[in-house]
């Protein structure tokens, strides 16, 4: 089979530490581990790209549209490059299989290829895009963008969710569950395991370590980690907390981390390459996945699946479909969500 892999969001570099660009990768590898014949075509160019397949990209310094408001301009520059992104791939008809799209606000290069090279048209959903862009960021052309989402789940051959949350979402927009698929988020188990020599510990600590790896987002509830932890050093002063990523809340998590008396047990890394986490993970003893209260939770958290893999014991909050494979006191200890209180009591019980 030969696939034309989608990336047009040019916020995911392929060869970058945040979540959307480990997953891209790791479905390309999972694709070519098959015996997948894989193209990829990419928004951003991929300077540290490794993977043993072709990979396409536009050239670099495009002029910007001028004139109008920042996030206006924005939008309409990104919708605008996602036609011309089609243009850079040389394939023609009968070249490819399947044009497998992640699903990308203001992208419509997937169906403009797969109408061009007469193959099905695959989407995945990662996220209800429109909705996470106008409730974290801003949304200008919200119309513009739900119309495109629409177009697109009901253009595809097949529609693929990481999450329940998002198959409900796709079919009331599709109109039919027809071609609606279920896949959550893997981890590559060659590479996240528990290890089979003496991994140093955290800076040589003694005492326990509770770690989170992951990208510091509003939604990802770390300012409620770093209370609880605070309320954890009071019963166990030794516990040391490692804030693995990078994002927009650091400069506020590092505020309260001060505010709180514990910055001497916070240790923020950076962002690191995904290859030094499963090591990261293994130099601890518990994992976290402190997700707040949201109205909708339709996430499929590649870090839980790599605490696992690593044999960490877990404190995740209960909503979502993790909620239902996580079992209570046995792979993970659950608590509310947003609930500080209830997490430093079940990070203090481990």
């Amino acid at each position: 089979m030969r696939v034309l892999a989608v990336y047009a969001d040019p916020g995911i570099p392929l060869d970058g530490t945040k979540g959307a660009s480990v997953h891209a990768r790791q479905t390309v590898s999972g694709l070519l581990r098959r015996g997948v014949e894989v193209t990829v075509l990419a928004a951003r160019r991929a300077e540290l790209w490794e993977l043993p397949c072709r990979l396409l990209s536009p050239p670099a310094g495009r002029a910007p549209l001028r004139g109008l408001g920042p996030a206006l301009r924005w939008e309409l520059d990104v919708l605008a490059f996602s036609r011309e992104l089609a243009d850079v791939v040389p394939l023609g008809p009968g070249d490819v299989d399947v044009v497998y799209e992640r699903y990308a606000l203001w992208s419509l290069a997937g169906a403009l290829l797969a109408e061009r090279l007469r193959a099905p048209l695959v989407l995945e959903v990662n996220a209800p895009l429109p909705e996470e862009q106008a409730r974290w960021r801003g949304l200008a052309l919200s119309e513009v963008a739900s119309g495109i989402e629409r177009f697109l789940l009901r253009r595809a051959d097949r529609v693929v969710c990481v999450s329940s949350a998002l198959v409900e979402r796709a079919v009331a927009i599709r109109g039919s569950r027809w071609g609606v698929e279920l896949l959550p988020n893997a981890v590559d188990t060659d590479r996240f395991h528990p290890s089979g020599k003496k991994v140093a510990r955290e800076d040589g600590h003694r005492g326990p370590v509770v770690v989170f790896a992951g990208s510091f987002k509003p939604w990802h509830g770390l300012a409620d980690l770093v209370e609880a932890f605070a309320l954890l050093l009071r019963a166990v002063p030794a516990a040391r907390l490692v804030l693995a990523g990078e994002g927009p809340e650091r400069a506020r998590l590092e505020r309260l981390a001060h505010a709180r008396g514990i910055a001497h047990a916070v240790r923020f890394t950076g962002a690191i390459p995904h290859d030094e986490v499963p090591d990261l993970l293994r130099r601890a003893d518990i994992a976290v996945a402190p997700y707040p209260k949201l109205n909708r939770f339709y996430f499929s958290p590649i870090k839980l699946a790599e605490y696992m893999a690593c044999g960490l014991s877990v404190v995740a909050s209960a909503c979502g479909d993790h909620a239902g494979w996580l079992e209570e006191g046995a792979s993970a200890l659950l608590v509310p969500p947003g609930d500080a209180g209830a997490l430093a009591e079940a990070l203090e019980r481990l």
